[in-house]
C-alpha cells in the first residue's frame, strides 16, 4: 500500500501549500484528485524552463498503484513518446519510483524529482531534439534498463539472470556471480546487488517484476506457437 487516506490527506495539504495553483478536485475512499496549475522553474545544462502547466494528479488510496499525472491542458505534444493517448504522463518506470521511495512515499519529493523533471525534459527535447538526462524505453525494455542501471550491467540478458538469482536465492559472496562472468559474486556484481538480496522490500520488488516477466515471455511464446500452428 502506497498511501492510507490519512497519510495522503496530510501530504496533500503540504503539497497544496507548495503548489498553490492546485486544489482538491474530488476525494473518495479510492482516490484523491488534484486539479489546477503547476509552475516549473528549473535550470540545467544551460537551459532554463519557467512555464505553467495545467494538470490533474491522481493519488490512489489503500492501493499499490502509484500516483500519476494527466496533461489536462494538452500542452504536451501528442507525438511525444512519453505521453500516452489518454493524456497520462510516463514519468519513469514504476520500478524506479518504487525503489526510490522504498522508505516511504513523499508527494513533494515525487513532484520535484519526477513531475517537474518530466516537463523540463519535454521542453529540452522540443528545443534540442535530445533528452537531457537520458531516456528509458516503455514496458519491459524500460524495466530491464532500470535494473541494468541499479546492477551496473549493460547487458539485458545478464540483468535478467541477476534478477532470477535475487528472486530465488540468498546472497553468498563466495558463490559465482549469476551474470556468468566466472568471478565470485563479491568480486563482480556483489557491491551493486547485495542490498537487493538482503533487503526484503527490494527483493520483493525484483521478485514481482521477474515473475511478471516470466509470465509475459510465456504468453508471447504461446502466441507464437499458436500463430505457427494456425499457418500449417
Amino acid at each position: 500500500m502506497i498511501f492510507s487516506k490519512e497519510v495522503a490527506v496530510q501530504q496533500v495539504a503540504n503539497l497544496l501549500h507548495r503548489y498553490n495553483g492546485l486544489y482538491v478536485n474530488s476525494m473518495s475512499e479510492e482516490k484523491i484528485s488534484l486539479m489546477g496549475s503547476i509552475t516549473i522553474n528549473m535550470s540545467s545544462l544551460g537551459f532554463t524552463l519557467y512555464k505553467t502547466y495545467r494538470v490533474e494528479i491522481i493519488i490512489p488510496l489503500d492501493s499499490d498503484e502509484l500516483p500519476y499525472v494527466l496533461d489536462v491542458g494538452n500542452q504536451i505534444d501528442g507525438s511525444y513518446p512519453h505521453r500516452y493517448v489518454e493524456g497520462k504522463l510516463c514519468l519513469e518506470t514504476d520500478t524506479n519510483i518504487r525503489i526510490r521511495f522504498i522508505d516511504g512515499f513523499s508527494l513533494e519529493t515525487w513532484m520535484s524529482e519526477y513531475v517537474e523533471t518530466y516537463f523540463f525534459s519535454y521542453e529540452f527535447y522540443q528545443r534540442y531534439g535530445e533528452f537531457p538526462f537520458g531516456e528509458r524505453g516503455h514496458g519491459w525494455d524500460g524495466i530491464i534498463q532500470t535494473y541494468s542501471d541499479f546492477f551496473n550491467e549493460a547487458d539485458g540478458a545478464k540483468t535478467i539472470k541477476i534478477m532470477a538469482s535475487i528472486s530465488n536465492g540468498k546472497y553468498r559472496g563466495h558463490a559465482l556471480c549469476p551474470c556468468g562472468s566466472g568471478q565470485k559474486l563479491r568480486s563482480c556484481h556483489g557491491p551493486y546487488i547485495m542490498k537487493f538480496y538482503t533487503d526484503n522490500r527490494l527483493k520483493s520488488i525484483v521478485r514481482k517484476d521477474f515473475f511478471l516477466l516470466q509470465e509475459a515471455v510465456q504468453k508471447y511464446n504461446e502466441q507464437q506457437h499458436n500463430t505457427r500452428a494456425a499457418k500449417r
